[in-house]
């Protein structure tokens, strides 16, 4: 078990973020580059071309129209924002309300996004919504990777008859798709039996903003994550990485490391708890 402060990485999986909750969220995931979420404005966020918004929370929405404004001045190409169906009004009328008031027009797609809608962000990359569980209308978001595999009856074939078969045509390899990211955003527990593939993805960004004993009313009443929430499903978290993040200000990095470890001793060696340095 580890702590984070502002990047991780898997092999070529690689994540820079800052997350607390009330606060700010946003992260940056390599490859392809994208977002999701947008916090409060970050400056490492501006290279991402794709934003995918979990909800409209003030701590996860208010970065759009900086980060476009960002985007556009530098004269980026058009940057792709992507959010609730529910919410695409009100985004759409906050980008049009700061591009009036700094006398600009903005180089933006806005599209609303239902569970179960792709996009394609990459090479062999596409984004899957999903739906979560908060108070407001929410998604959650796999990133898809999709690579092909040499049929298994020619893995000792010579190379030069591979690429003849290929040439005329026949099938040397199949596609698969692989949940190879998965961020949940901001929700309540009912997400691991609407979304359960979320058990299963390699790498699973999940909130998780209340611990303790005192603080067990918390998470039911303002659908965000308890660590019991956690426990509860520890045996079915079958993921290479399991990332925490959205803790709360109360608690003390130390003691989430401590708990985390008592309560979740099997797990502990995937789990990486993701608290700033602020």
């Amino acid at each position: 078990m580890s702590v984070t402060a502002f990047a991780w990485r898997l092999g070529e999986l690689s994540l820079t973020g800052w997350s607390r909750a009330g606060d700010a969220s946003w992260f940056r995931v390599h490859p392809p580059g994208l977002a999701f979420d947008a916090g409060r404005g970050a400056q490492e966020l501006v290279g991402a071309q794709d934003v995918f918004l979990s909800h409209g929370h003030l701590d996860h929405a208010l970065g759009v129209p900086w980060l476009v404004s960002q985007r556009t001045g530098h004269r980026f190409e058009q940057t792709r924002v992507f959010c609730p169906r529910e919410i695409e009004p009100e985004i759409a009328g906050l980008l049009e309300a700061t591009a009036r008031l700094e006398c600009v027009s903005y180089q933006v797609e806005l599209r609303g996004l239902d569970p179960g809608d792709t996009v394609a962000v990459g090479r062999g990359l596409s984004i899957e919504a999903f739906p979560t569980d908060h108070v407001v209308p929410s998604l959650g978001y796999h990133l898809i990777r999709e690579r092909a595999h040499l049929l298994p009856e020619l893995r000792d074939w010579p190379a030069a008859e591979i690429a003849a078969r290929k040439k005329r045509g026949e099938p040397v390899a199949r596609s698969e798709r692989e949940l190879w990211f998965s961020y949940c955003g901001d929700t309540g527990a009912a997400v691991f039996d609407l979304e359960p593939r979320v058990f299963s993805t390699r790498v699973l960004l999940l909130e998780c903003t209340f611990f303790g004993a005192t603080h067990r009313d918390h998470g039911v009443r303002f659908k965000h994550l308890h660590l019991e929430d956690v426990a509860a499903r520890a045996a079915d978290f079958a993921n290479e990485a399991l990332l925490l993040s959205h803790v709360s200000r109360r608690y003390r990095a130390a003691d989430v490391i401590a708990e985390v470890g008592q309560r979740l001793p099997e797990l502990a060696a995937r789990v990486h708890v993701l608290v700033p340095e602020d």
